[in-house]
């Protein structure tokens, strides 16, 4: 559990995140309060850890909303294991909980050296690099939000994001990506 939630907290400073809090609900839970600055605000974030769980079910996520909606944070993230149950995951969709499973974050795979940085293009720089490359949206290659880097990095349908490379012959390669919906 100490690894989750060392690789957790490191995923949420990846994403800008600072870590304000650390609350241990009992041994199999652990909730991280996370802020990070965006422009003139700040965001907030809340992020639960669960330990072993052979089975997250809609009554357990129902439970879970409740506790978290007591913060009144808006972004919210599970990290879990075990099996996940379609309504479950349906109940998590509704109320706009983000879910990761352990397995992704027991190796943060950001830190692979053969996995290129990524990182979400703020919405207002979107525009300017569409008009640097003269191209539209559609045009550009895409990634799925349920692909194991865009779960981590948070990227969500509609956001484009930045792929940097090591190359031996370029030196440095960048390529930019458009996160659409994937089938789970």
């Amino acid at each position: 559990m100490q690894d989750i939630i060392k690789n957790t907290k490191n995923i949420m400073k990846q994403r800008g995140y600072k870590i304000k809090e650390q609350e241990k609900v009992d041994k199999n839970k652990v909730f991280l309060i996370c802020e990070k600055a965006t422009g003139k605000t700040t965001e907030s974030a809340q992020v639960l850890i669960l330990g072993e769980v052979e089975t997250l079910g809609v009554a357990m996520v129902r439970d879970i909303v409740k506790e978290m909606n007591k913060k009144k944070i808006k972004n919210k993230l599970i990290i879990g294991s075990g099996k996940v149950t379609r309504s479950a995951k349906n109940e998590m969709i509704a109320n706009k909980i983000d879910f990761i499973p352990t397995q992704l974050v027991l190796m943060n795979i950001l830190e692979h050296e053969f996995v290129p940085k990524h990182e979400i293009i703020p919405h207002e720089e979107i525009q300017t690099i569409l008009e640097k490359y003269r191209i539209t949206e559609d045009l550009l290659p895409q990634i799925l939000d349920t692909d194991p880097v865009s779960k981590i990095i948070g990227a969500k349908p509609g956001d484009v994001v930045k792929i940097t490379r090591k190359s031996l012959t370029a030196g440095e390669s960048i390529i930019y990506r458009l996160c659409v919906k994937g089938e789970e």
